[in-house]
């Protein structure tokens, strides 16, 4: 059963631990600059402009989840095609932040299948959040 599990990878937990405080870090920023930008602005005269600006940038910020979305599910399909092939997950070479059973053979295969259905999904999404998105820049 040894064998059969892939070890955790310390390094890659650092790594992880490093990228969610600096992207915690810039999401507070953007959060403190856009709280001070909407401050300056909601002081101007008239809604018209106030709500014009926040309908293009809530556009834009769905334009760029709806991107997001669209990488995550051509990574579930890539990643769904390496488990088809190699009938094994997690796929060689992977590092994990925690000791991970290796499945083999159909239980491989069912993850591969579930990644498939989730790229599915995703790119649903990514269909409704364009068109949403695109509605709302246009307006």
């Amino acid at each position: 059963m040894a064998e059969d599990m892939l070890r955790a990878d310390p390094r890659l937990r650092v790594q992880t631990v490093i990228a969610l405080v600096a992207a915690t870090i810039v999401a507070l920023i953007a959060l403190f600059g856009f709280q001070s930008w909407l401050e300056n602005i909601g002081q101007l005269p008239g809604n018209d402009l106030l709500i014009l600006k926040l309908r293009r940038m809530i556009g834009a910020a769905m334009t760029g989840s709806a991107i997001c979305l669209a990488m995550l599910a051509w990574y579930a399909t890539h990643k769904a095609a390496g488990i088809h092939a190699h009938e094994q997950w997690p796929l060689p070479g992977t590092r994990v932040l925690r000791d991970t059973r290796i499945l083999r053979g159909e239980a491989a295969l069912r993850v591969a299948r579930w990644l498939r259905i989730a790229s599915l999904v995703l790119m649903l999404l990514v269909i409704g959040i364009g068109i949403t998105s695109w509605r709302m820049m246009s307006d």
